[in-house]
């Protein structure tokens, strides 16, 4: 069986580094990228189960949702959107371009979006 992974790309090292921890403690391969370029690369290498974007890393998330929706390393990979504002409208135009699932700051502890992520892959 393949183990579980994620690929967190986060432009705050500390926020990626706690939710890594996390995933890690709970048997999950963590990679931890600081620019979406990075995590680019690093996702085509591990073809992560979920590739987790902080919002606050990209400019347009819609596009950029779109843009990583079509690269082919990417297909079997659900796609999630970390992010500290709720605006209802920003979260559908993600949902809209091809994000699996929305996770806000504040509302989850690491742990609770551990078990999110593992409910996200078995639906």
């Amino acid at each position: 069986m393949a183990t579980t992974s994620i690929l967190i790309v986060a432009c705050d090292a500390y926020l990626a580094g706690i939710f890594g921890r996390k995933f890690e403690l709970d048997g999950w391969d963590v990679e931890i990228a600081e620019t979406l370029e990075d995590g680019e690369r690093k996702a085509a290498k591990m073809r992560p189960s979920i590739f987790l974007l902080d919002v606050d890393c990209v400019s347009d998330t819609e596009a950029q949702v779109k843009r990583l929706r079509s690269l082919p390393t990417l297909q079997k990979t659900k796609l999630v959107m970390l992010a500290s504002r709720g605006d209802r409208r920003h979260i559908q135009a993600a949902s809209d371009a091809g994000a699996d699932d929305y996770l806000l700051l504040g509302h989850f502890v690491p742990q609770e979006a551990v078990a999110k992520m593992k409910k996200l892959l078995e639906s």
